[in-house]
């Protein structure tokens, strides 16, 4: 892949790790939050996916299909918005005067975007860990612990394109922190049961 050419969400995973080690301005930290909370939605997706198919968690077949269902269009949503960051992110470069302004703004919204869908990544992680299948629980915590840092990762990304000073600057900071602690609770929870049932 060509220096700062942006990789499309069928891009294999070798093309985007090359696009992010490139010395160009995108993808960058915004597009790699994302991909990992695409990551976090897979393991989630993949784990439920599990438990559905064992009988013996029979009573956890109708949360593992919702999460099977919510987990599969989140890891797409993820995986659009990490081209999308990478776009914007480019397009800062090149704009110019006030242009970078509103480029910069709608930088803002899209790790917002990014931050609320690995809250909910790691929110549908943390429930899969704590009714799924046993034998896969690691991997539920994997995609926990990886949403958790997506959402703090796309605060950041967040935070360096916004003026908190002013009262919408402060509002999203808000809005992104609330989200950030909602990750960070499922977490803890996930932490709590993985140290617990992992001996």
């Amino acid at each position: 892949m060509s220096e700062n050419a942006v990789p499309a969400p069928e891009t294999p995973l070798a093309g985007w790790l090359d696009a992010f080690a490139a010395a160009g301005v995108s993808p960058a930290g915004g597009s790699a939050a994302a991909i990992g909370g695409a990551l976090a939605a897979a393991l989630a997706e993949m784990v439920a996916g599990i438990t559905r198919k064992r009988e013996r968690y029979a009573s956890a077949h109708e949360r593992a299909a919702e999460v099977v269902e919510r987990a599969a269009v989140l890891r797409g949503e993820l995986l659009a918005l990490a081209v999308r960051d990478a776009e914007v992110f480019g397009a800062f470069f090149g704009a110019r005067g006030a242009e970078k302004e509103r480029v910069l703004r709608h930088a803002a919204d899209v790790q917002l975007a990014v931050l609320r869908g690995a809250a909910a990544a790691a929110e549908l992680a943390a429930t899969i860990a704590g009714i799924g299948a046993t034998g896969a629980l690691a991997d539920a915590a994997t995609g926990t612990f990886l949403a958790a840092a997506a959402a703090r990762s796309a605060y950041w990304a967040m935070r360096a394109d916004i003026d908190i000073s002013t009262s919408d600057g402060a509002s999203m900071s808000a809005m992104g922190l609330k989200l950030v602690e909602e990750a960070e609770a499922a977490e803890r929870r996930v932490g709590q049961i993985v140290s617990e049932r992992i001996r």
